[in-house]
């Protein structure tokens, strides 16, 4: 009997050792698997080791729509990617527009024929139930009017629910709208977009144009800016804030791989808003890994370079982003934007 307990005892150690090593394989396991990542989310994250661009291409100034993988050459931080990914034309991509107007007191002469163009443009650039579009008004603080909806009638009257008065925080707007666009879960990849109606002034709020580009490029914003200083010259010389101003417009286009258009009387602002329906069906998407990546906060510079029929194409597309292993956009985001009305 002594000798049977025995043998039982040491059977039973055994067996513990062994579930032991078998729990400590699993915890080993558990720790090296990949944590599972919300779909909505799959843009950011996986930005840490992939690259999402939509860019033009533009030949004379006219779009490029017939481009092909061999077209192209693109490099990180001056390397080419470990891998392309994807190749694509995105004619058909489904569009997430964000029309964010200047609602400050200087624009009280000229806000109905902006309210217009704005309103004509959801019309023209909504085409299918899978697009959405939100309007966000600013001053000193920002408001959303209309929330994401696909209803051309609904964001028109989005528009006209703005209304005037304050001052001028441009760059707040930028960033909020940017960690909007981000946020709305996406099972697809979708074309990000915001088109800014503003004289490039900003007088109020905590944000710099440098933040706010980085707000859109992390976000893969691509940002369209229409001036509304109509009149550049003051009194015969030249007005040099209105100078200022363009270009800080110019820079949140351009940086975010959009482009800045300056209608010259307010008349031509709808003209402005069907340039920019026109190129977002004429875009293309590229993926890759970059070669070499660290998440260790730096900038990469994006470069793309496009080549057909032996002519040189001028290609739009954001410049960069920084490699982080977290949006800071999580953690360093601005407070949630009021909305006057859902519908």
């Amino acid at each position: 009997m002594w000798w049977l307990f025995a043998f039982i005892t040491a059977l039973g150690l055994i067996s513990q050792a062994g579930y032991g090593q078998d729990c400590a394989q699993c915890a080993t396991n558990t720790l090296l698997q990949d944590p599972e990542v919300p779909t909505g989310e799959w843009l950011l994250t996986k930005q840490v080791n992939e690259v999402n661009v939509l860019f033009v291409a533009a030949h004379n100034g006219e779009p490029v729509a017939d481009l092909s993988r061999n077209d192209i050459v693109v490099r990180d931080d001056g390397k080419a990617p470990k891998a392309i990914l994807g190749f694509r034309n995105e004619q058909e991509l489904p569009l997430r527009v964000g029309v964010v107007i200047d609602t400050s007191s200087s624009v009280t002469s000229r806000f109905r024929f902006e309210q217009a163009a704005a309103s004509a443009f959801f019309r023209q650039a909504m085409k299918r139930n899978n697009d959405l579009g939100f309007v966000m008004g600013f001053e000193n603080h920002s408001t959303v009017t209309q929330d994401f909806a696909s209803d051309p009638d609904l964001l028109s009257q989005g528009v006209e629910e703005l209304t005037i008065g304050g001052g001028t925080a441009l760059y707040d707007a930028v960033r909020a709208a940017c960690q909007k666009l981000r946020n709305r879960p996406e099972q697809d990849m979708v074309a990000r977009v915001l088109v800014v109606l503003s004289d490039g002034d900003n007088n109020v709020g905590d944000v710099t144009l440098e933040r706010a580009i980085d707000a859109a490029q992390e976000s893969e914003v691509t940002i369209y800016t229409i001036s509304t200083n109509y009149k550049t010259m003051s009194a015969g010389a030249p007005n040099l804030a209105a100078d200022r101003d363009n270009s800080n417009l110019r820079k949140l286009a351009e940086q975010t791989g959009g482009r800045v258009l300056f209608p010259s009387h307010p008349k031509d602002m709808a003209k402005a808003f069907v340039k920019i329906g026109e190129e977002l069906r004429s875009r293309y998407a590229v993926s890759y890994k970059p070669a070499d990546f660290m998440p260790d906060g730096r900038y990469r510079k994006i470069k793309i370079e496009a080549r057909k029929m032996g002519a040189r194409l001028e290609i739009r597309a954001r410049q960069g982003y920084y490699a982080r292993a977290a949006s800071w956009l999580s953690s360093d985001s601005p407070e949630e934007v009021p909305t006057a009305s859902l519908r």
